[in-house]
């Protein structure tokens, strides 16, 4: 196993072993976009945390912790007053694993449309909207190892442009068996290049060309996240977890998310974090509550000169 363990390690950092970061070289970026108030509150620091449906869109290993069928809704208010809505449902089998199916959908409003002659619009509008939807799998293969994946169609449409392709999530978590230390890894957005159908005017000078182009294809924006996460304080109503991620786009540089969550009378969670290294992204919040089978979770991130950004979801488990 500790092979194993080793080996999977390596594999991601020999595939993203870049000598510079690769800014604005990858598209579909709606991808980057944590879902999920807890995980975001604690400022994504949450591979080895996820034990709830929210795995989904995280370290899809994490589904195992699920034991019977769980509902997920969630709405986030991204910048620029874009609306990003998610909804995701799983259900554990007994012998077999955790199947989940989830589904994500942003639309950016109305955009007013520019053009090289008319620099100040007065021409119309125009719209964009990003989906994602996904199947994923997870088990526990032994009672300290689990294993998730998630197969995830994208669709983008630009304007009257689109593109549509496949991707896939990896992910494990592992129980190290010292006190409660655990550790997480997954790779997200993996699959071939996407590429906008049609071609386009390009321009020399504002001059059109004499032939239309083809759009060029592009990247998924891949990421290898490895986490850990422990409780510095566990009784039977109350917990202190902490945890740490180290991210590697790549599309840009290493950075290090951490993050803290305090549970009290399994009822409500307080939660904060920090993003490190990160452009925009900085100090996060949130607070959870837990009444019987339903979950409520809120965050609010920081993202500096571009304001805050606010989640709200609702976990019901049946």
């Amino acid at each position: 196993m500790r092979k194993l363990w080793v080996l999977i390690l390596l594999i991601p950092v020999t595939a993203f072993s870049s000598e510079f970061a690769k800014v604005g070289t990858v598209g579909a970026q709606f991808k980057k976009i944590g879902i999920g108030a807890r995980g975001a509150a604690m400022g994504g620091a949450y591979e080895a945390v996820s034990n709830d449906i929210t795995a989904v869109f995280w370290n899809p290993s994490g589904l195992v912790n699920i034991d019977q069928t769980s509902v997920f809704v969630s709405h986030i208010n991204w910048l620029a007053d874009i609306g990003y809505d998610a909804l995701a449902v799983a259900k554990y089998f007994p012998g077999i694993g955790v199947f989940a199916f989830s589904v994500s959908y942003m639309n950016s409003g109305d955009i007013e449309r520019t053009t090289v002659e008319n620099p100040d619009g007065g021409i119309g509008d125009f719209s964009t909207d990003h989906m994602m939807a996904g199947i994923t799998y997870a088990r526990r293969l032994t009672d300290k190892f689990s294993f998730g994946a998630n197969l995830k169609f994208v669709r983008e449409r630009l304007d009257d442009q689109s593109s549509n392709a496949w991707a896939t999530d990896l992910g494990i978590q592992y129980y190290t068996g010292f006190h409660s230390l655990r550790l997480g890894m997954s790779i997200r957005n993996f699959g071939p290049e996407i590429q906008l159908s049609g071609d386009y005017w390009d321009l020399d000078n504002g001059v059109p060309l004499s032939e239309p182009t083809e759009y060029l294809p592009f990247h998924f924006p891949m990421t290898f996240k490895l986490g850990a996460a422990m409780e510095l304080y566990d009784s039977e109503q109350s917990r202190f977890t902490v945890a740490a991620d180290i991210v590697h786009p790549n599309d840009n540089v290493e950075r290090i998310n951490a993050g803290a969550e305090a549970m009290m009378w399994n009822k409500i969670c307080f939660r904060g974090g920090y993003c490190f290294e990160h452009d925009t992204a900085g100090p996060s919040f949130g607070v959870g509550f837990l009444w019987q089978k339903l979950t409520v979770n809120y965050s609010y991130s920081d993202f500096g000169v571009l304001d805050w950004v606010q989640r709200f979801d609702f976990i019901f488990n049946m």
